[in-house]
């Protein structure tokens, strides 16, 4: 009777299950297709779980699997079964480690940590009103042995001081910036005449832009505001954005376009896919809100292209930029110094401009490469998988 031979145990595969709520145009989605390309190139498997979005399209044609699920659910039933599909898809796909992205889905995350034994990563980009809730549920994460990743100062200070934090596992990884991608040469006269006729400006016009939610305390009031001050012929506005987070306000903006006398002088598109494209055609890119953000993708892709910005002295904005080099920093809800300095900004000679260029360029190649991004996030990564996990009963 022959013995029967035992095979060698395969090996875990490196497979990374990416959390998200979905991928509709906008910062979280792009850094989380951003990542997964990056770690399928380095020979990961990345694995998206969302509710999909139009960014969809890009990760798979980078051969990123995408699978659809409402995660943002706040259905129980809807919620159960979401837990249910993603436990089989990790018995399916074994991952080595969770990587969640935002808040939407840190309690499910959490769960599934938990009860297939992974270590979890939960990635927090920006900033969210304190509640009890959310205050206890990212404790209960840090408890289980989640580590935390965030983009800024600001974040770090946010998550400890606002949500009283307490971890040991609470690291800094500043974003990166794909310099190939935002390259003012790349930029084609075609992507650009492209903008022009979707949004309607007239050639050569001298445009403004803003890319952040249409949200109370984002500062649009006060743009409007200094855009009339300044009474600008040929003066644009674009104002990028969406108000899922707070309906009404799109009309709100729009009423005080009106009000304003600025009909036809404010665009106000709800998603840009092309921002390299967006930051040439501008003259200016700005940031005036009052409420604090995590981080700032858009500054830092304008920097980029070596366009110069304006942002107000307000959550991590000025961690984005270079008070004085590379950008003008101001206090938040000031008109007047609003003004003054978007008038200093559009009067610079062309000789200032260029050298204005050279310098957001370097500041952000030094200071936020993709590359330093990416290999700190693999280092994160290595780390979680030789760091030993909590059992099931310390983790309860």
């Amino acid at each position: 009777m022959y013995r029967k031979s035992l095979k060698p145990a395969a090996p875990p595969r490196t497979t990374v299950l990416h959390l998200t709520g979905d991928l509709e145009v906008g910062p979280l989605a792009r850094e989380v297709v951003d990542l997964a390309i990056q770690t399928h190139r380095a020979g990961w498997r990345p694995l998206i779980v969302s509710a999909g979005g139009s960014m969809v399209l890009e990760a798979e044609r980078a051969a990123v699997r995408h699978t659809a699920m409402p995660l943002k659910t706040r259905s129980l039933f809807f919620g159960w079964r979401n837990r249910v599909r993603t436990e089989k898809l990790i018995d399916r796909e074994r991952p080595v480690l969770i990587h969640a992205h935002g808040y939407d889905v840190i309690a499910l995350a959490s769960k599934l940590s938990v009860k297939k034994h992974l270590p979890l990563l939960i990635d927090l980009t920006e900033t969210m009103p304190v509640t009890k809730a959310r205050r206890k549920l990212l404790q209960l994460a840090a408890n289980r042995g989640a580590r935390f990743r965030v983009p800024s100062a600001y974040m770090m200070k946010h998550l400890k001081e606002d949500f009283g934090l307490d971890t040991n596992y609470l690291y800094t990884i500043l974003p990166g910036v794909d310099l190939q991608w935002f390259d003012a040469v790349r930029v084609t006269p075609e992507r650009i005449n492209q903008l022009y006729k979707m949004w309607r400006l007239p050639e050569q016009s001298t445009v403004i832009a803003m890319a952040t939610p249409f949200a109370p305390g984002y500062g649009h009031k006060t743009l409007l505001e200094a855009l009339t001050a300044l009474k600008g012929t040929d003066l644009y506005l674009v104002l990028i954005g969406d108000d899922n987070m707070v309906p009404g306000t799109r009309a709100s903006i729009e009423k005080e376009v009106i009000a304003s006398g600025l009909e036809g002088k404010v665009i106000m598109p709800e998603a840009c896919t092309d921002w390299p494209a967006a930051c040439w055609l501008s003259s200016l890119i700005v940031a005036t809100n009052a409420v604090p953000r995590g981080q700032g993708p858009e500054l830092l892709a304008a920097q980029a292209i070596g366009r110069p910005v304006i942002v107000t002295d307000c959550g991590a904005n000025a961690e984005m930029v270079k008070k004085g080099e590379t950008a003008w920093v101001i206090p938040p809800e000031d008109k007047d110094a609003l003004v003054a300095a978007l008038r200093e900004a559009l009067a610079m000679s062309a000789a200032r401009r260029i050298d204005l260029a050279l310098r957001t360029r370097d500041f952000v190649g030094n200071f936020f490469p993709m590359e330093t991004w990416r290999d700190s996030m693999f280092e994160m990564y290595d780390a979680m998988l030789a760091q030993p996990l909590l059992t099931p009963a310390e983790a309860a």
